[in-house]
């Protein structure tokens, strides 16, 4: 919902590669002017399939935090789980969403949580969040509190219903 997602098994592994949504910068900038923490967690399973490493993500990261900011958005913070599978941080497990909470002093069940996938809203459904599902086209789907077409749509629903 922020970054162009590429197809299934590749990964966008350098910021050549990234791209931002449309919407994505809008909803960034939004947020930025509400008294609430921006914060990502990532599933990066391509670092432990070994097509990127730790760096090649935290210059992603570095560079995508420079332009949301030139932007007039920010982004708090940024988990990221790099495991393949079976680790408590990997969507939808929750232990990113525990860690912020931690470290942000933060109620789960006070938060919202704005995803793209159905181990996003799983992950939702654990912490006892607000989901909003980022799916162009699919206003329908059962599961999360509302369905947006972009994460600017999206944060202006979560502004309005907060």
């Amino acid at each position: 919902m922020i970054n162009r997602k590429v197809p299934e098994g590749e990964y966008v592994t350098s910021w050549a590669e990234f791209e931002f949504l449309p919407g994505a910068l809008e909803g960034l900038a939004l947020l930025a002017e509400a008294p609430l923490k921006v914060i990502i967690a990532t599933n990066q399973r391509g670092i432990a399939r070994g097509r990127m490493t730790e760096e090649d993500l935290a210059d992603i990261h570095r560079r995508m935090l420079a332009a949301v900011a030139e932007s007039g958005g920010r982004i708090d913070a940024i988990y990221h789980c790099p495991h393949e599978a079976g680790c408590a941080c990997r969507k939808p497990g929750t232990g990113m969403f525990e860690a912020a909470a931690s470290e942000f002093d933060l109620r789960l069940d006070e938060t919202a949580v704005v995803g793209d996938s159905p181990s996003d809203m799983e992950a939702v459904s654990r912490i006892g969040a607000v989901g909003v599902l980022v799916a162009a086209g699919e206003r329908e789907r059962p599961g999360p509190d509302y369905v947006a077409p972009d994460l600017a749509d999206a944060v202006r629903w979560l502004l309005d219903e907060r």
